[in-house]
């Protein structure tokens, strides 16, 4: 009995994987008419003739920052030179504790004045300082009490008086060309109301005063492991449900959004701490509930590089977080899963993320422990085993090389040859050990968070009996 379970079971994860297999392939393949569209782009010069005119839309950089003492600078510099030229730069210091606001105040001259800030969307608390710079006149410094990211967020969209913002990450580096690429892919679409950019990680990099030295991969191999899955997740992925209809979540790093949808929908979402899958996840929603003829893009051209965990303990945090509050997210918007009126996002983006980005890690783990038992009770089918590895990890190893490839055909971000070699070389040696640690941290978080919402449908419904 216990091994035709064990049998049935093997056969669910291994068809699971070659279903989920299937669906990368046909972002893989979604995804190059994307990336060329958006290399020729580049390459044709249309980005230039905007940046020449002399009718450019004013945009904000909404920066929340917090303990940010030693990036900070590196950050407002890079924006500081950007190309283009019609922006207005609002950090937002959230109740730091280090040197952070004392740092900003004296590297940019601010000086303190009366607040201007008008109350579009709900914020926890009000503004404690609004500093501005006779230096560098298109800067403004909010100081307010710590709570959250999307509170800063949203104190930032509150004092942002242009039709368009840009979230940036404070330990990110912007590309001269980025605003400006983003932009010009927004205003190529009429009904375009977010656009997303690219990142990559800048652990490894030589930078000085906001300024790209030199990019290269970093010879620490947690960085070398999220340099896959940021190329992963960016080249391929995203550029793959751009040309399929959108997805559920940019980077909240780079991502540009028309302010008024932002505003109607209330701001962020102070209770989810993966913003930037809530928000793009109920723009989606609202747009879609009004009948908006509407488009959310992503352009890989427009690229930044930003700062990824050095450990695994810091590893560990920022995926529970973004694990446990992406779940959040789409138990919040439930009722978009395979419903029509939500078109090819709610037919075919909401579930495969559910199903298969973030409650595929259960399935994955549940893998190992079949193989486990399997090879314990002496029943284990190599044949079963191998297609298995074949098709879970094979297959992440082939999109790794694929992605990296395209990047240096095209972007080439990683310029170096042994650096493309120690990609390949990465996503064969992180399939064995890293993965695992991953996805162990990935269905602890599920599990949490389960259980978090047991515990307050009982309380729930234990009050609602005591009425």
């Amino acid at each position: 009995m216990l091994i035709d379970i064990l049998t049935f079971i093997n056969w669910f994860i291994l068809w699971f994987f070659i279903l989920l297999s299937l669906g990368y392939i046909i972002l893989l393949t979604a995804s190059i008419p994307d990336i060329i569209a958006r290399f020729q782009e580049c390459e044709i010069g249309n980005i230039n003739t905007l940046l020449k005119s002399n009718s450019l839309p004013p945009v904000t950089m909404l920066v929340p920052a917090y303990n940010e003492e030693d990036n900070i600078t590196e950050t407002i510099d890079s924006l500081l030179k950007s190309k283009y030229s019609n922006t207005h730069i609002i950090v937002i210091n959230a109740g730091s504790t280090d040197g952070t606001l004392q740092k900003l105040i004296e590297t940019y001259h601010l000086e303190k004045v009366t607040p201007i800030i008008q109350s579009k969307v709900k914020t926890s608390d009000t503004c404690r300082g609004y500093y501005i710079s006779p230096v560098f006149r298109n800067f403004t410094l909010i100081d307010k009490a710590n709570r959250d990211k999307s509170d800063a967020l949203n104190m930032g969209l509150n004092a942002c008086q242009t039709p368009l913002f840009i979230t940036v990450d404070a330990d990110t580096l912007v590309e001269p060309d980025a605003i400006s690429a983003i932009v010009f892919h927004l205003l190529s679409y009429s009904n375009a109301v977010a656009v997303g950019g690219a990142v990559y990680v800048l652990n490894g990099c030589t930078f000085n005063s906001g300024q790209m030295i030199e990019e290269r991969m970093s010879h620490q191999p947690l960085h070398a492991f999220q340099i896959c899955e940021y190329l992963r997740s960016f080249l391929f992925n995203r550029s793959g449900w751009n040309y399929l209809g959108g997805s559920l979540c940019y980077a909240g790093a780079f991502t540009l959004f028309r302010t008024q949808p932002i505003i109607e929908i209330g701001g962020f979402d102070p209770y989810n701490l993966s913003q930037d899958f809530e928000i793009i996840t109920h723009l989606h929603a609202d747009q879609r509930e009004n009948n908006n003829d509407y488009q959310i893009k992503y352009n890989p051209s427009a690229a930044v590089w930003t700062d990824v965990p050095s450990t695994l303990k810091s590893y560990w945090r920022q995926r529970y977080n973004w694990q446990y509050y992406t779940l959040d997210s789409l138990f919040k918007h439930i009722y978009m899963c395979f419903n029509p009126k939500y078109g090819i996002v709610g037919m075919f983006t909401f579930p495969f993320y559910l199903f298969g980005e973030v409650l595929g890690a259960f399935v994955e783990l549940m893998a190992y422990g079949t193989i486990l038992l399997s090879w314990y009770l002496g029943t284990l089918s190599w044949y079963w085993a191998l297609m298995f590895f074949t098709v879970c990890w094979g297959f992440s190893i082939f999109l790794t090389m694929a992605t990296a490839l395209m990047n240096f055909i095209t972007f080439n971000k990683y310029r170096r040859m042994s650096d493309v070699l120690r990609i390949f070389l990465y996503s064969i040696i992180e399939a064995f050990g890293f993965r695992q640690f991953s996805v162990v941290c990935r269905v602890i978080a599920t599990f949490q968070f389960f259980m978090d919402k047991l515990k307050f449908w009982t309380w729930h419904k234990q009050k609602v009996a005591s009425h």
